[in-house]
Formats: C-alpha cells, sequence, structure tokens
C-alpha cells in the first residue's frame, strides 16, 4: 500500500520551510527557501507553491503520495485560507488567495491558517500538549502571538483574530508605544526587541547593539540587564496567569525566543502566572514547548481532514 504523507509549510516573512509530515506527525524531506517578501503577495504565493513541488517530487520518488498541504502563514488568515491582513513585512500580501493558489498551482486541496495557530496545532498534536484535551500556546519572540486549541481545533474567532494576545493591555506597559500602533500592550513590554528598549531607556550601555547582547550583559551580572529581563518577564506573566482565568486550558505552552533566557526569565515567568491566576488554575502546568522549527509544520498538517491519526 503506498504511503500517505502531507506537506506542511511554515510562511514567515524572511523565510519558508517545508516538510513532509507522515500520520504520526513526523517530519521528512525539510527544505527551505528565502521569502522573497517585495516580489508582490500573489507571486509569492507562486513561488511557495514550486517550493512544495519540489518536496512533492521527493515524495513520489520515493514511491508515496501526498494528499494534501496545509500552511501556517503570517497575516490573519481566513476561512478558506485567504490572507485578509497582514503587515507591511509582505508586499501586497492582504487579500491574496494563499490556499486557492497553491492549490491550483500544485493540484492538491490546500488549507491554511495564521502561522501561530499553526504551531499551537503542532505542539497540541505531537508536542507539549500532546495528552492535553486543550491547550494555550504562547510565544515571546520579536512579537508576542498564542493559540488555543481545545479537540484539536483551533479557536479562530468571528474575525480570525483570536491568539493576538501581545495586544490587549499590561498593566507595565501604561502609555507605551506598541508596535502595532497602539499604546499599553503586552508586546510592548514583553518582547524580545522590549527588552532592549527598556534596557536602553533606564540607563544601559548605549552601544548595547540588541537583546542578545542584552541576555549576554545579565548573564555577567549586570544588573540593568538584570532589571530589564525581569521587567519583561513580570509582565509575560501576569498576561499569562489573565489568559488563563479567562481561557482555562489543560496545558500552556511556552515557545519563541525569550524561552531561551532559561533562569533569567522562566522563574520570574511563573512567579507572576501563579500570582495572577485564580483558584485551581494556579495548577496549570506550564511547560517549554518541545518542537522547535517543526511546530508550525506538523500543525499545518493537521489541517487536512482525516489525514493525520488522532
Amino acid at each position: 500500500m503506498t504511503q500517505q504523507f502531507a506537506v506542511g509549510i511554515d510562511l514567515g516573512g524572511t523565510k519558508t520551510a517545508f516538510g513532509v509530515v507522515d500520520a504520526n506527525g513526523q517530519v521528512y524531506e525539510r527544505h527551505e527557501i528565502p521569502t522573497i517578501a517585495d516580489i508582490g503577495g500573489e507571486e509569492l504565493a507562486r513561488n511557495t507553491a514550486r517550493g512544495a513541488l519540489t518536496v512533492i517530487e521527493q515524495v513520489t520518488a520515493r514511491g508515496g503520495e501526498v494528499t494534501g498541504i496545509g500552511i501556517g502563514s503570517a497575516g490573519v488568515i481566513g476561512a478558506e485560507g485567504e490572507v485578509i491582513t497582514a503587515a507591511n513585512v509582505i508586499t501586497d500580501w492582504s487579500g491574496v488567495p494563499l490556499a486557492h493558489i497553491i492549490s491550483e498551482e500544485t493540484g492538491l486541496p490546500t488549507y491554511a491558517v495564521n502561522d501561530v495557530h499553526a504551531h499551537a496545532l503542532g505542539e497540541s498534536w505531537a508536542g507539549a500538549a500532546a495528552e492535553a484535551p486543550s491547550s494555550l500556546l504562547v510565544a515571546f519572540g520579536t512579537g508576542v502571538g498564542g493559540g488555543y486549541i481545545s479537540q484539536g481545533e483551533p479557536l479562530k474567532g468571528a474575525h480570525f483574530l483570536a491568539g493576538h494576545v501581545g495586544h490587549f493591555s499590561s498593566p507595565l506597559a501604561l502609555d507605551i508605544p506598541c508596535p502595532c500602533g497602539g499604546t499599553g500592550h503586552l508586546e510592548a513590554v514583553a518582547a524580545g526587541p522590549a527588552i532592549h528598549r527598556r534596557y536602553l531607556a533606564t540607563g544601559g550601555d548605549a552601544s548595547s547593539p540588541d537583546t542578545k547582547d542584552v541576555a549576554a550583559r545579565a548573564r555577567a551580572g549586570e544588573q540593568k540587564a538584570i532589571d530589564a529581563i525581569e521587567f519583561a518577564a513580570r509582565a509575560a506573566g501576569i498576561a499569562l496567569g489573565d489568559l488563563v482565568n479567562i481561557l482555562n486550558p489543560h496545558v500552556l505552552v511556552l515557545s519563541g525566543g525569550m524561552v531561551n533566557l532559561g533562569d533569567l526569565w522562566l522563574p520570574i515567568v511563573e512567579k507572576e502566572f501563579r500570582a495572577a491566576a485564580l483558584g485551581q488554575a494556579k495548577e496549570t502546568p506550564l511547560v517549554a514547548a518541545q518542537l522547535g522549527s517543526d511546530a508550525p509544520i506538523i500543525g499545518a498538517a493537521t489541517l487536512i481532514p482525516n489525514f493525520l491519526e488522532r
């Protein structure tokens, strides 16, 4: 019997990663191309389809069969896999019928969701939340995003905006401008770039180039760098407590580059989270994501109906 596979795609602002996924959530035949963000949205979709065809050809050459394509994409993604709105990182991305174009180019059924939803789906299926009926993944990196998964399905919301957890108010943000154009949002104080901004604003070394440098200074014992990271961790922990009070997931999964800060960040996040959570929600397991860059690829593959074993 011919073995069946799916192609999962993680389409971001700088790179696009492809993986062939089997029915157990294992990833094979990884492939990566630059995201040519300035070639226009529809041409970018076609270029992505060409990348998918590369891995499809590898599967068929080995006697396998690809039954469908799933995509986790930057932007707000609608019910038909179209890009409803997006930031300006990708030129003319808003309005692109992404899934339709890739299906047309490859001849395979294609489905798409937001990239963080795909990440959460991957961890829910085969990663840190694999045994949980529901899970909330929150990623703290260049931005802050999230995804709530219940019984294998992502909460998308009426306007497909669910998961924008970086853009609700934080008591530590006050009037601090957020990259989205608003003020007072969690992302303004808890994302990676916010740590660097706070370090400089509180009298840190003006020659420091980025958050990575601030982390190195903190590990070396520099107090202003430690303080900047701890401030972001406090904001993250309070927000996680608030989110768990509202959504009450069985498992809370942490992802993104801030997790790599380890003991500089995580103990404070957990302390503030436990303090902010109510009642039995304080007992919610707080775990680190397990799948790394494979998570959105695996999660995208789960979009294909009746493919992965559930």
